[in-house]
């Protein structure tokens, strides 16, 4: 019996020396969030003596969270810490990517935008809106007419009065029917109108408009216009519409060649059109007629329509198209006139 109890003790202590040593260890989660792999030595209510890969560590319980098995072996405490750091970081940027909360980030605007609009901060004065327009025109009339169109606006608004002006210059070239004979024409004017509001909800109002031009096409040597309207505005709010119309009276001087009467008493009635179709596109439309109290058969009228893409901040594009008709002339000069442009404009501080 004694030597049976001998060799049932000796194969008990070979198996016991053949187990790995990283068959069972315990894992212990700290508060912080990290773990520990080792073989716990000793405890008490206060402290863990843990046996791990780099010594003895002596462990507060209260920065114990949990204790697990774990059958990885305690001999590979670097190998554990490096996944959990890379499933932390895997974790984190799967968040940063999938959380709705997130703030979405924002394009800067190109270092050449920010200095123009630097630079029309500094410039230009406060509360005044100027806009540079230009493009190539043609026009069918009794002859053909090809000709560079170029023009400025201004704009300012103030409380109850609005003040604008249109300053233009056309170069061109003409050919007649038959093309035997081919000149070269200008024609250049400006245009301004003084409005006065006579309530802040801008209904009513009292309208100045002086005009001045030069048409070498229709023989006009100098012709200016003035004519005071009391309008109507009419605000359509749901779908950014405005419309302004107002009658009144006029009077024109003009000097033209084979037509000796100066001074023209007239009739006019003048509206315009201002419709924001979206962020991108904008509708214009201005209209006036007129006639000669004295001779009603002489009348004038001209039809102005645009439609304006904001392309960028410091260009849009235009498609411009207007229609004139002009009978207070000499008989023999050109009545009518219409034309289709695209124009490039460039807008200085232009609130579209």
């Amino acid at each position: 019996m004694n030597k049976l109890n001998t060799l049932r003790a000796f194969a008990l202590i070979v198996c016991l020396a053949l187990v790995p040593s990283f068959a069972v260890a315990e894992i212990l989660t700290l508060s912080n969030g990290d773990k520990i792999t080792g073989k716990i030595k000793a405890s008490n209510d206060q402290q863990i003596i843990l046996e791990s890969a780099y010594g003895d560590l002596t462990i507060p319980r209260a920065a114990i969270l949990g204790l697990s098995k774990d059958a990885v072996s305690a001999q590979q405490p670097v190998q554990q810490a490096d996944a959990k750091e890379d499933s932390e970081e895997s974790e984190a940027k799967s968040a940063e990517i999938e959380d709705p909360a997130a703030p979405t980030p924002k394009e800067r605007d190109p270092q050449w935008v920010t200095d123009y609009r630097n630079f029309i901060k500094d410039t230009l004065p406060e509360g005044w809106q100027f806009r540079l327009r230009g493009g190539l025109e043609y026009r069918q009339t009794t002859s053909s007419i090809f000709s560079f169109y170029s023009a400025f606006d201004i704009d300012k608004q103030w409380e109850y009065d609005h003040f604008a002006a249109t300053l233009y210059y056309n170069y061109t070239t003409e050919t007649s029917v038959d093309n035997i004979k081919s000149t070269t024409l200008d024609k250049y004017g400006a245009d301004t109108t003084f409005r006065h509001d006579f309530s802040k909800n801008n209904t009513w109002y009292l309208q100045n408009i002086l005009s001045y031009k030069r048409d070498m096409v229709k023989g006009i040597r100098d012709q200016v216009d003035e004519a005071v309207t009391f309008g109507y505005r009419f605000d359509i709010k749901r779908y950014n519409l405005t419309i302004n119309i107002g009658p009144g009276p006029a009077v024109r001087y003009i000097n033209a060649t084979n037509f000796d009467t100066k001074w023209v008493c007239m009739a006019i009635l003048q509206e315009d059109i201002s419709w924001k179709i979206s962020k991108i596109f904008t509708f214009e439309q201005n209209g006036y007629m007129g006639f000669n109290v004295q001779k009603p058969e002489e009348y004038s009228a001209y039809l102005k329509l645009a439609l304006i893409a904001h392309v960028t901040e410091v260009m849009n594009i235009a498609l411009r198209y207007s229609y004139d008709y002009d009978a207070v002339n000499a008989d023999n000069a050109q009545k009518s006139e219409q034309s289709l442009m695209l124009s490039f404009e460039f807008p200085f501080n232009w609130k579209n």
